[in-house]
């Protein structure tokens, strides 16, 4: 529904003081909200169900598809195979099979349903800093940037529509002041966390702004002893140093100049706007400071721990707790060493790129007078020219691409700087202080889930959070550039269409490639799915043959990183590895062999060259040659059978 909130035809100034709104204006707005709500769900939806099917990362089909049949056989997740995820989504999945069929589109259907939510999610919430219009093309441009360019059903897209969710309920507890809200919040970050365990950045967003909630209120009581007074302080300088010492730990495998101003400076920024608020509030007694942050941490600590002591009934009943804070907690390190991606540093291009996008954001939030037509003309042949370019031209296409992941910190760090001058106090009601906090503090925080892997995929997943953190700001302007703003937005949904979702995964943000994922995969398991010619006719070729030679019995040894083998045959893994680098080095051959052995395997599949782990040990490679001596070669692929 509709929230009437003070707006402004496009990007509204906030005011405290209630504008007069006849019922027949009231009618009038809330149809057209409606109606652009309708045409952009209906387009987005349309748009994305055609790309639903397109494209996959292999191993990424084979981890969703094999996890969630291990979770149908009655496996139990860290206890019994090695989930790189939290494990909700393999459950989820498995249901998909259930529903759906076993096949790769099943878990897609399913995550389209929840995009089908995250649109008017979206919307929502853009519709509490702008016009209908305005809320409507900030959330075209969030989903051009989001699901469209990898539709596969990973926890991260799951992360990212659960944290939209979990915002809008919290935005509403702001404006109503009802807990429950809050409580909704929670159940969001806590199914979240076990999707993946990126939801912990969210949960931490919440909690940052409920601090800065509590640092907003005004304690009307009598003020207790000085040192009672100096407790909550401490504690709260005590919990801050806490977090900046654990942000920079997890940058660590990122740590260079461009990871540092990435992933720390957000951090940092929200974490002095606090401090900073704290040390200019009147003092109160510690005791009801401590009572006001409880009060509203409670419903949300609830929810975020409601799904997750229901999911660990299992783990608790069977004695086998260790083994999923083991999966979870400790196991996802060895990512590190290998998935680990250094961000691009800053290059003089780059430098170039950055500092012409933020000249115009800057512009169009300053400039006192409209733009004339020459500069008009101007930018959109700038615009036009960079659009049409980068399809030939590898420097315009980053050149484009590359302001982008940077404009996280910039945005978080010019909000903190907004918040915390001092007359911006009266400028901008306490509520949407708080909004704004909330919606930097979701940016800022989910955009760590690009640590350790930093691809240009990864922006995607947290780029909507960064669309709204924008908004946010902007709506704080009273005579922003509507122009300019417009043809940022028309040109980076353009861009996303026509440029970064074709290219795919593998040179999304470096080149423009056209979309040659043409070829369907003629195995009923694939789910229709439309890849590269090369892929398709190597996988056609191989899965045929592990069917034929696993003559009779149920599983094959594949690896290393390609679970999507026995996915697409239909078969078993023996061991409870999905990706090498998970299993310990020591035994890790003698306990492939015995788990061989002891299942009767008859054919395996040796990936040559692996993304993540390290090529298969000479010794287990030796050891298969010797009790598998046919072969034959496919692509990527080695395949070895016995008679």
């Amino acid at each position: 529904m509709p929230i009437e909130t003070n707006r402004a035809t496009t990007l509204p100034v906030d005011t405290s003081a209630p504008q007069p709104v006849s019922m027949s204006s009231t009618r009038q707005r809330n149809l057209t909200w409606w109606l652009v709500l309708l045409l952009v769900w209906a387009s987005s939806a349309l748009y994305t169900a055609k790309l639903l099917k397109r494209g996959w990362v292999p191993h990424d089909e084979g981890t969703i598809g094999q996890s969630a049949e291990r979770v149908l056989d009655g496996q139990l997740p860290h206890r019994d195979f090695d989930d790189p995820y939290t494990g909700g989504l393999s459950y989820l999945n498995a249901l998909a099979f259930r529903l759906l069929g076993t096949n790769s589109a099943s878990p897609r259907i399913v995550l389209f349903l929840f995009f089908i939510g995250f649109v008017p999610a979206m919307y929502a919430i853009a519709s509490r800093f702008a016009s209908p219009l305005g809320a409507g093309g900030v959330t075209l441009l969030s989903v051009a940037w989001s699901l469209p360019n990898y539709t596969a059903a990973v926890p991260s897209w799951y992360g990212l529509f659960f944290a939209v969710f979990g915002t809008g309920a919290v935005l509403r507890y702001l404006e109503t002041n009802r807990r429950y809200w809050l409580f909704l919040a929670g159940l969001c970050g806590g199914l979240s966390f076990l999707f993946k365990l990126s939801g912990i950045y969210f949960i931490a967003a919440v909690l940052l702004l409920l601090v800065f909630r509590e640092l907003c209120t005004s304690h009307d009581v009598q003020r207790g002893t000085l040192a009672g007074e100096r407790i909550y302080p401490i504690f709260l300088r005590a919990s801050f140093a806490v977090f900046i010492v654990a942000l920079f730990n997890l940058i660590r495998p990122n740590f260079s100049v461009a990871g540092v101003i990435e992933f720390g400076l957000p951090g940092v920024a929200l974490v002095a706007l606090c401090l900073s608020r704290d040390w200019k509030r009147a003092p109160a007694a510690s005791a009801r400071r401590f009572g006001a942050l409880f009060r509203i941490l409670l419903p949300f600590a609830v929810g975020v721990a409601l799904p997750i002591v229901i999911f660990l009934v299992p783990y608790i009943r069977s004695g086998s707790l260790s083994d999923f804070f083991r999966g979870v907690f400790l196991l996802p390190t060895r990512r590190f060493g290998y998935a680990a991606r250094i961000p691009t540093d800053f290059g003089l291009n780059r430098i170039i790129a950055i500092s012409v996008f933020t000249v115009l954001l800057v512009a169009a939030a300053y400039l006192r007078k409209p733009l004339g037509w020459p500069t008009r003309a101007l930018l959109l042949l700038g615009l036009a020219l960079v659009l049409i370019g980068s399809a030939r031209s590898s420097g315009l296409y980053e050149f484009a691409w590359d302001p982008l992941p940077t404009l996280i910190p910039f945005t978080v760090l010019a909000g903190a700087l907004l918040l915390g001058r001092p007359k911006n106090f009266c400028a901008l009601s306490a509520m949407r202080q708080q909004q704004i906090m909330l919606l930097l503090s979701v940016a800022a925080l989910c955009s760590l889930i690009q640590v350790p892997f930093t691809i240009a995929v990864y922006f995607c997943y947290v780029a909507p959070l960064l669309v709204l953190a924008l908004l946010a700001l902007f709506s704080t302007r009273p005579r922003s550039s509507r122009f300019i703003l417009a043809s940022l937005l028309v040109f980076y949904i353009a861009f996303a269409v026509f440029r970064s979702t074709p290219t795919f995964l593998s040179q999304m943000g470096i080149q423009y490639l056209p979309d040659g994922q043409t070829y369907h995969i003629n195995l009923a398991r694939a789910g229709g799915l439309r890849v590269y010619p090369e892929q398709g006719h190597e996988y056609d070729q191989l899965i045929p043959l592990v069917q034929e030679h696993a003559a009779g019995s149920s599983f094959v040894y594949c690896a290393p990183d390609c679970p999507e083998v026995s996915f697409l045959a239909g078969l078993r893994d023996p061991t409870r590895t999905l990706f090498d680098f998970f299993d310990e080095p020591a035994g890790h051959t003698q306990r492939v062999l015995r788990a061989i052995d002891s299942h009767g395997v008859k054919v395996v599949a040796i990936l040559t060259v692996p993304d993540f782990s390290k090529p298969m040990p000479a010794d287990l490679r030796t050891a298969l040659r010797e009790r598998f001596p046919e072969y034959t070669r496919i692509g990527r692929f080695e395949a070895r059978w016995r008679q």
